[in-house]
């Protein structure tokens, strides 16, 4: 439990950062800080919680060179799963939503919104859905870094979506799952940006192969 509330500390601290920058209205910021706390703590979380926006966080600060807009990429990793209930099929229009709202109460510059929103749709089918957005083909590469992660790491990843998943029948699982991996292996490119691509492509392909394969033989 400790080790959760250190995560929820650290996490307020770049929040209440991460807004000062924006010069939010500290009252709206601070309610926004606890409704995204709130939602990213749901019980039916295991992937798509806190730890995956620190995860995200500490890749957008590694690749922080190909960042165009800092603001823009960090909003969109603190809203992209604000709304996450794997039994809708409409979680990034919802997310979207829920950010625009947000911003708009706290009081940001209107700019920025448009492009956060865009990037935070964009997840729903993982491709560039627009060339205005200079910082959508990376904020789509941080979010599929996980892909090209270790082995280990895959593995505690691909258990942790099954968790989320724990509703659908087993056989049903594996069909889909398959289906979606399958899916990314037929892309020509995983990554849209090239630094990402050199270091992620490669083994986030070997993995997908291996959980297909294990999805398969189960």
């Amino acid at each position: 439990m400790s080790g959760s509330f250190h995560l929820i500390d650290g996490l307020s601290v770049r929040w209440h950062q991460l807004s000062a920058s924006l010069q939010a209205d500290t009252t709206a910021a601070s309610q926004v800080w606890w409704q995204l706390c709130e939602r990213f703590c749901e019980p039916h979380r295991r992937y798509h919680d806190l730890s995956h926006v620190t995860a995200l966080l500490a890749q957008a600060e590694r690749w922080a060179d190909q960042i165009q807009d800092t603001h823009i990429v960090h909003l969109a990793i603190w809203f992209h799963d604000a709304v996450y209930d794997p039994q809708r099929r409409d979680n990034e229009a919802r997310s979207a939503d829920l950010a625009r709202c947000a911003l708009l109460a706290m009081e940001v510059d209107e700019s920025l919104i448009p492009s956060v929103t865009a990037c935070i749709a964009a997840t729903a089918g993982h491709r560039v859905t627009t060339t205005e957005v200079a910082d959508m083909p990376l904020f789509l590469d941080l979010d599929l870094a996980i892909l090209g992660s270790d082995p280990d790491d895959y593995a505690r990843y691909c258990a942790a979506i099954r968790a989320e998943y724990a509703w659908v029948e087993e056989a049903e699982y594996r069909a889909t799952r398959s289906k979606v991996l399958q899916s990314f292996l037929d892309r020509p490119v995983l990554y849209f940006t090239e630094p990402l691509r050199a270091e992620y492509e490669a083994r986030a392909r070997a993995n997908m192969r291996t959980e297909l394969q294990t999805l398969s033989s189960i």
